[in-house]
């Protein structure tokens, strides 16, 4: 697979990784955000015949697909824990949401509430483009411009109107007010809790936003 280029650890400009194995104390008093996208990478994106796969060729194909990370190790049992915990979505659905697990954004989390007291809120970007015929879904980067409040500049990703602009107002309103007190509550989403090891809570992001406990975490346990 290839990558980008991008910092790389040397002890001496950047001498340690900021959250492995443990936590940095630079920034232990800083409160966090973290976010990633639904799909990240949505198989069918640039390829049509995906959209409509079985689950069992969704099994078939998560035994070699992977993104920032080793192929699953047991694809067969990842997809059917994905689908028990998400029943109305399709298989490509399925498929992209084990392979584009949250393993590694809970790890950081659950590594930075265990060591330093700074509140950790965690969302899960959901919302997707009605462009490509829908195949891109909640890609990465997606929340970018929703939380910046510029879905009507990158209409390419959202599509432009109404309805991203209404998720955007609320994203970018709660992300301005926990830049001014390190806490997002009354920016325009719901109550927002601070993400616990034991609960797992996750904001939602999508049409109709909604906090949510750790909706994967059987799926992710399969990993």
């Amino acid at each position: 697979m290839l990558m980008g280029f991008s910092p790389v650890v040397d002890g001496t400009y950047i001498p340690r990784q900021t959250y492995t194995p443990d936590a940095n104390p630079l920034a232990a008093d800083i409160p966090m955000i973290i976010c990633s996208t639904f799909y990240e990478t949505s198989p069918s994106a640039f390829d049509s015949s995906l959209e409509d796969i079985t689950l069992d060729q969704a099994k078939e194909l998560a035994k070699t697909a992977f993104f920032m990370g080793e192929p699953l190790k047991d694809s067969s049992a990842t997809i059917d824990a994905y689908a028990k915990c998400f029943p109305d979505r399709k298989p490509v659905e399925i498929l992209s949401l084990a392979i584009n697990n949250r393993k590694r954004e809970i790890d950081l989390a659950n590594r930075r509430i265990a060591a330093q007291q700074a509140p950790v809120y965690l969302a899960w970007f959901g919302w997707n483009p009605p462009v490509f015929d829908g195949r891109l879904r909640a890609f990465h980067t997606m929340d970018i411009a929703f939380w910046f409040d510029n879905t009507d500049v990158q209409i390419s990703h959202t599509g432009g109107g109404a309805r991203p602009r209404s998720l955007a107002t609320k994203m970018s309103g709660s992300l301005v007010q926990f830049m001014k007190t390190g806490n997002p509550n009354g920016g325009g989403l719901p109550d927002w809790p601070k993400y616990s090891a034991q609960n797992g809570e996750t904001m939602i992001l999508d049409d109709e936003c909604e906090v949510q406990n750790d909706p994967d975490r059987e799926a992710r346990e399969s990993i």
